[in-house]
């Protein structure tokens, strides 16, 4: 397209910043980074303290927000919800963009596509809440959306059959494109040779960090040295503990020597993490859809025990131990064998290390990006 301008479009929720965002928020950044041959710019709700890179509309929707708590919970919902996205589609008019990247809100599609309706509006999916949509919702998508992107296999299998159910083909619609990882902020290191295992990630019960440290609790039976570092708070910038992490830290209270809790830890610190410790564990129990911290352990080297949910396999292929996290016993066992087995495990790190250099790179995922929107 001869328009080279991008504007990217994060949720209402979403801080485009170190501090305060997520996974969705850096990704845009590592990804509008590399992506040289396209300007960008990121419209995102107002933070103190966003990112210093990329040309950046913060949309700012206070007064919004103050006039919600007179109207209702449910009108105040949707006074707040529209505001941001009804600024957002007009920022994109006024600046007359040609190719807009929704972020993981299917509903901003329609709004932002009527007042651009030159525009080419795509949605980029990192979760599977789409397959919740209903008749409307999806007959909304198929009609304004000209492109979904997924990041994985499997959220793109969940589409095409969400369009199925309601008789509509979104085939030519989707595209795949998986997440990336930046290999000069992780770089490979060779695993410690202690016994300490690394988690990294929120602190909800969907993570399965719950399931690792019961699981860590018995491996400590056999292994008195075990250690887990456990780098995450509650989610988004929060950094006061919520309810289920006092449960996780009272759950290790009697066992302080075998866990660390490290609350967040700033993205540019976390390559340190990956030195310091023997495995690296990513034990999902939801279908996590392509999580980043599953490529940022094998851009580092790590050997690497999963959760066989989702996207995980599609991203790790043979590269790692996959397992259902959920069986604690299972867990434990696994990473007793992972400990135990320094050569077996080295050599699932160099092949985890060679995925990620052949695939995972954030150059492969824009030159997959530009072949995906040139045929816009």
């Amino acid at each position: 397209m001869s328009n080279n301008k991008i504007l990217q479009v994060l949720t209402q929720e979403e801080y485009y910043s170190p501090k305060n965002g997520g996974a969705i928020a850096t990704w845009v950044k590592e990804f509008s980074s590399e992506l040289v041959e396209y300007e960008t710019t990121v419209c995102a709700p107002f933070s103190d303290t966003p990112f210093k890179v990329n040309n950046l509309k913060q949309i700012k929707t206070k007064f919004a927000k103050s006039i919600s708590k007179y109207s209702g919970a449910k009108i105040g919902h949707h006074l707040k919800y529209n505001t941001y996205v009804i600024l957002v589609g007009l920022f994109a008019r006024r600046k007359k963009y040609k190719i807009i990247h929704v972020h993981n809100r299917p509903n901003y599609i329609p709004i932002i596509k009527r007042l651009n309706p030159n525009a080419k509006v795509m949605l980029h999916m990192h979760n599977d809440h789409v397959f919740d949509a209903n008749h409307k919702q999806i007959n909304d998508l198929y009609t304004y959306c000209d492109k979904i992107i997924s990041v994985s296999g499997y959220i793109q299998n969940g589409i095409l059959k969400k369009g199925a159910d309601h008789n509509l083909d979104f085939k030519s619609k989707c595209a795949v494109l998986l997440n990336g990882s930046n290999p000069d902020h992780f770089v490979r290191t060779l695993p410690a040779k202690n016994n300490q295992i690394l988690f990294i990630g929120r602190l909800d019960e969907t993570k399965g960090i719950k399931q690792l440290i019961e699981a860590v609790l018995l491996v400590k039976k056999k292994i008195s040295t075990v250690k887990l570092i456990i780098a995450g708070s509650a989610g988004f910038g929060n950094m006061e503990d919520s309810p289920f992490v006092k449960s996780l830290k009272e759950l290790t209270k009697n066992d302080k020597e075998n866990f660390d809790f490290l609350g967040y830890v700033d993205h540019d610190d976390v390559p340190d993490l990956f030195k310091k410790v023997a495995l690296y564990c990513i034990p999902s129990i939801w279908n996590d859809p392509c999580p980043l911290s599953v490529i940022e352990g094998m851009a580092s080297g790590i050997p690497m025990i999963v959760g066989d949910r989702g996207g995980i396999p599609e991203e790790v292929g043979d590269a790692a131990i996959k397992l259902n996290c959920e069986d604690v016993t299972k867990l434990a066992n696994t990473i007793i064998y992972a400990l135990e087995n320094d050569h077996e495990m080295k050599l699932l790190a160099d092949k985890a290390h060679k995925r990620f250099t052949n695939n995972f790179t954030w150059k492969h995922v824009t030159n997959n990006y530009i072949k995906i929107i040139d045929k816009l």
